[in-house]
This record gives C-alpha cells, structure tokens and sequence, in this order.
C-alpha cells in the first residue's frame, strides 16, 4: 500500500486473531483513530462482516476474493483500497419514515445503485429541480453523478431518470423511467438526521490539519463548495494563520465575486486576491482553452505558487486545497499529502462525497455560492472548458446571466462550444 499511496495509509493485522470476540477486541484499538478504517478481509474471515454492525460509521468492511488478504495482488489490493473508501463516501440510504438520506448505512438501498471510486453523489439545488421540473416532468431528489456527463436522478429510493450531458452544444438528453413524486425533507433536516457523521468528517479533517507546525496555511479560495468547506475547516483548525486566497482570471461570474467578498467579511478573514491574466492572454491572441490544453489552470497554479514562493521566505506555508476524489482520476490517485520545495499540499476533503459538502456548509450555517441555486453543478470562469450542456443551457435562458452571453470572450466560446449565443 505505500508504495501506491506513501504516508496516506498505515497498515495494521489482527494480530492472528480468529475468534469473533478477539477480532472485536483487536479492531477496538482503533476506535479512537479519527480517520477511515478500512477491515480488509478474505474469503476465510468473511463471518466477521457480521462486527460491522458494532462498529461506527468510520469503519468499512470490505471483503477480497481470496481466501487470505496476502494472497492477492498487490494493484488489486490498491483497487480494493480505492473501493474501500468509495463504499464509505456513497453510503447513502433512503429513510422513508423520515422522508430523507442518511449517510450511515441505514435505510433502504436505492435502486441500481453502484459503489466505483469516481462517482459522486448531489442533493439537488433548487435551480437545478426548476430546470428538470417544467422541461422534463420530474422532481429528483437525490443525483449520482457517473463517467463522461452521466447522472442517474433518484427520487426517495426510486430511480426516477438517467441524464446525459454533452461537452458540446447545450443539449440534455433525459431517459425517464417509472416516477412517483416523493416528498423530502429539507436540507438542515438532512444535517440533524446525518450530524454525528459530519462531525465525525469534521474531526478527522481538523486532526489531520491540526498535526502540521506551520507558520502560513494558505488555501485556494475559488467561490465553490468544496474550497469553501476546505476554508472553514482551515478556519477551525489553523485560525489567524490562514490566509484565503482568490485567483481572479478575469471571467469570473459577478456573483462569485460578490460572494467572496460577502463570506469573508460574514467570516472576519481578510481575502488576498491576486491575478492570472487569462482573460489577457485571450484578448492577446492565445486560443481558448480546451479539455486537452487547460493552460488557464498552469497560470492559476503559477500565481498562486509565485505568491506562496514569496511567503515562504518569511515561514513555512502549508497550502489547503479542496481537492476530493471523486472528481477526476487524477484526484483520484492523487496523494493527500503531497511535499512541494516552498510548501506541503494538502487535501483535507479528499475523502468526502458532494453530499458531505453540502452538509457541511448548512451544519455551520454558511450559504454556498448563488450559482449553485442557478442550477449550476460547478463553479469556474464562464469561458472553462469543463463547462457541459447544462451550465452552457443555464447561461443561455437565465435572465440574470445575461452580461455573460453579452461577453465577446462568451461569444467565441460558445460558438467553440457549438452553441448559438
């Protein structure tokens, strides 16, 4: 395991234990471990599944298809790993008596629902219910986000539709299958209904930013959920050292900006802003930027590095992004830790599902970005590549985006996008 994945893991065995009672006693030694302990067992031990029960949320057990662990190969043992912890980010269950999702195992399992480390889990925003509502008759309730735009709509345990988005034009193809309008609760009922887990999230990020002796923690702030959680609970473990910093690349959403701005002085931090100049290398003549060719995102990192390179002079920076594996492969794969020549990099949400990241914000009372009620799934520049049909349809029909689609750089892209402005 470390040689795939370094510091990130520690390994331990059950001492040769056997006996139900003594496997019980050998795994509570770890109960105090504020992180995920992942009980990897063959096919010999699989009547210990039956502790699962006994033991709380931070612990999975995860059976391998050999009769002893060490019998199988090690890249296996990686793909093991990587399932282990996706099994425990989408642990969701539908709650009928309450009418809500829990996190923890208990309830009913939705329907076709499937464990893979790159997929991702939504409640849905109100923008994007008014968007799905009149334009193709369901209100979902609950989204797994998939591979390559695929979403699978859920209503209460019931899948309701499957959704495709496409990189280009603005069209979203909707399959609907049998639906039955549920009623769920709202999202700060989904928080008491889920709190023990999120504050068990919470204590494992803050221990793990908490054992870094740092003079600075610097964390990328670009408006969206996930560097937003990231902040608060930087926040919360580092206090007066952090040091929010927003990367303006000159197409950035009015409202991002606005909300930056808001939060921070709804939080008392002080913003440092610093600039990537994208927007001026496009008006200069530099293509656009693509899926294969993201040269925006090696400026973005630049000017942040160039910042934390001067800061180091006067102590070491810690730098707290908001990186979670479930949104790209190479998160994914991705260290938590990572120790750069000016700085450490580290990921302290890499573990969480979307869903933990919307409940972590209404659990400390902290809007997430307008956007997000537009209906938007991610926060970036309007001219970003990994925008899909669906962000590109919001910008086409909402009354309030309308200084985008007037935007000669939106223009360009749009027509790159293959959509008519």
């Amino acid at each position: 395991m470390k040689r795939f994945v370094g510091s990130e893991v520690e390994v331990d065995s059950l001492k040769g234990a056997r006996e139900l009672s003594d496997v019980e006693h050998q795994l509570k030694r770890h109960l105090d471990f504020k992180g995920l302990v992942i009980v990897m067992l063959g096919l010999e031990d699989s009547n210990i599944l039956g502790l699962s029960t006994k033991f709380p949320a931070n612990f999975v057990f995860h059976p391998v298809p050999r009769s002893k662990v060490r019998n199988e190969r090690p890249h296996k043992i990686l793909q093991h790993y990587l399932n282990s912890k996706a099994k425990f980010r989408l642990n969701v269950k539908w709650n009928p008596e309450s009418s809500a999702y829990t996190l923890y195992g208990r309830g009913e399992v939705l329907e076709e629902w499937r464990i893979n480390p790159r997929y991702d889990v939504y409640v849905p925003t109100k923008g994007m219910v008014d968007k799905l509502v009149p334009s193709y008759g369901i209100k979902p309730t609950l989204m797994d986000k998939k591979l390559a735009g695929q979403y699978s709509l859920y209503s209460g345990a019931k899948l309701i539709a499957e959704m495709m988005l496409s990189e280009k034009g603005s069209h979203i193809r909707v399959d609907r299958r049998g639906y039955e309008e549920v009623q769920t609760a709202d999202l700060d009922y989904h928080v008491s209904l889920n709190k023990d887990l999120l504050e068990l999230l919470e204590a494992a990020s803050l221990n793990y930013l908490s054992s870094f002796d740092v003079d600075y923690a610097i964390v990328p702030w670009s408006g969206g959920k996930d560097s937003t959680a990231t902040l608060i609970l930087s926040l919360k473990a580092l206090d007066k050292k952090v040091v929010p910093v927003f990367v303006d690349t000159g197409l950035e959403f009015k409202e991002t900006l606005k909300y930056v701005d808001d939060l921070a002085c709804q939080l008392g931090i002080s913003l440092v802003k610093i600039k990537a100049p994208i927007k001026e290398s496009i008006e200069s003549g530099r293509n656009l930027p693509t899926n294969k060719d993201r040269w925006c995102t090696l400026l973005k990192i630049k000017a942040t590095q160039d910042y934390i390179k001067d800061l180091s002079k006067s102590g070491k920076v810690l730098m707290v992004v908001g990186d979670r594996e479930a949104e790209s492969s190479s998160r994914l794969n991705r260290p938590a830790t990572i120790e750069h020549e000016d700085y450490i990099e580290v990921a302290p949400i890499k573990l969480w599902s979307a869903i933990h990241v919307q409940l972590y914000l209404a659990l400390n009372k902290v809007s997430p970005n307008p956007m997000y009620d537009y209906g938007f799934f991610r926060v970036g520049c309007y001219i970003c590549p990994a925008l899909r049909s669906w962000e590109m349809s919001l910008i086409l029909e909402d009354d309030r985006l309308k200084y985008v689609r007037e935007d000669p750089l939106f223009t360009i892209f749009a027509k790159e996008k293959k959509v008519s402005v």
